[in-house]
């Protein structure tokens, strides 16, 4: 003899999925590749099939939010061995991840960039062991913070290049007017296929290797003669 089964006993997988730190920060990713980084909590719950006051038991507001998607890739860049290198040599691997990492999500750069980090804890500890590596090295303490800002600000301009045509400084109308410029860009072109590289990744490389020996050598500069009037 068989019996029916319980009526009030629902079988399987539960039709929605548990709202979690996790699920939110992975859907707030998706909204933002396609809507960038202006999209709306309420538009962020409604594609989450939630309601908005569900979100602020996971974060207060959006600034928060951000932060912690901030703090989401900053946990994937990882730590390329600061402790043992020497920063320059840790910085660049370190440099080549948080391009393509970041990159990855170029909608949701501009609000990465400008909101403050606010004491977000994965990044925080990211800032702290490049610090502590420069700080270890003999790098002058008033330029630590500067030649990270500026190491920042070139990979998330590269992240954000890397979406641009490669051909976008080739004078297309009139060549003639711009002869050095066209030249240039031809030559260009020609080192790449040299290199087999992209555009956007020469380029970075080049800019990387430049600014790190700029940053090595103001280090050294300023060791050796300390700090103007100006604080330069």
């Amino acid at each position: 003899m068989t019996t029916a089964p319980d009526a009030h006993r629902s079988a399987g997988r539960p039709r929605t999925a548990v709202l979690s730190r996790e699920r939110i920060l992975a859907a707030a990713f998706a909204l933002a590749d396609v809507r960038g980084g202006d999209f709306t909590l309420a538009a962020l719950a409604r594609s989450l099939g939630v309601r908005p006051s569900a979100l602020h038991h996971y974060f207060a507001g959006k600034d928060e939010l951000i932060a912690g998607m901030r703090g989401q890739l900053t946990s994937r860049v990882g730590d390329h061995g600061f402790d043992t290198l020497p920063w320059h040599e840790a910085i660049i691997p370190w440099a080549r991840t948080y391009r393509v990492t970041f990159g990855a999500h170029p909608g949701i750069v501009a609000a990465l960039a400008t909101l403050p980090v606010a004491d977000e804890p994965e990044s925080m500890l990211d800032y702290e062991r490049i610090a502590r590596a420069m700080h270890r090295d003999g790098y002058p303490e008033h330029r630590i913070v500067p030649a990270i800002v500026a190491l920042e600000s070139f990979i998330i301009g590269s992240a954000l290049d890397s979406l641009t045509p490669e051909d976008n400084l080739r004078p297309v109308s009139a060549p003639d007017r711009t002869p050095h410029l066209t030249s240039a860009e031809e030559a260009a072109r020609a080192q790449l296929r040299t290199h087999g590289r992209s555009a956007a990744t020469e380029t970075f490389e080049f800019g990387l290797a430049a600014l790190v020996a700029g940053l090595r050598a103001a280090g050294t500069a300023a060791t050796v003669s300390g700090p103007t009037e100006s604080g330069v």
